[in-house]
């Protein structure tokens, strides 16, 4: 019956023991690492912008026309922006149509 009141003090003492470890090495990880939650959320940020860039370059490589030539003529302008842009005037209707390539 002695034993007992040992093993409920040995086990707390242990369950402390782990707890402040556990508690040590998540506070490393988290804040300390070289993998912490500052970096990771860094370079998902330039994750983000540098997706935003590649998807803005697509954009500006499937332009057929330069800016000067664009500001220089009109109706050129008013070209680009029906087929790029996709801009109509307040009473006209425009259909897009959208090819997909089969596999």
């Amino acid at each position: 019956m002695n034993d007992k009141p040992k093993l409920r003090s040995r086990f707390r003492w242990f369950a402390i023991l782990y707890a402040v470890t556990l508690l040590l090495f998540l506070s490393y990880i988290f804040f300390f690492s070289d993998h912490n939650l500052k970096t990771h959320r860094d370079l998902n940020r330039k994750i983000s912008n540098l997706e935003d860039k590649i998807t803005n370059t697509k954009n500006q490589v499937g332009n057929v026309y330069t800016y000067e030539q664009l500001l220089a003529d009109s109706t050129l302008l008013e070209k680009y922006g029906r087929e790029q842009l996709n801009m109509h005037k307040p009473n006209e209707d425009v259909f897009v149509i959208l090819y997909e390539k089969g596999e």
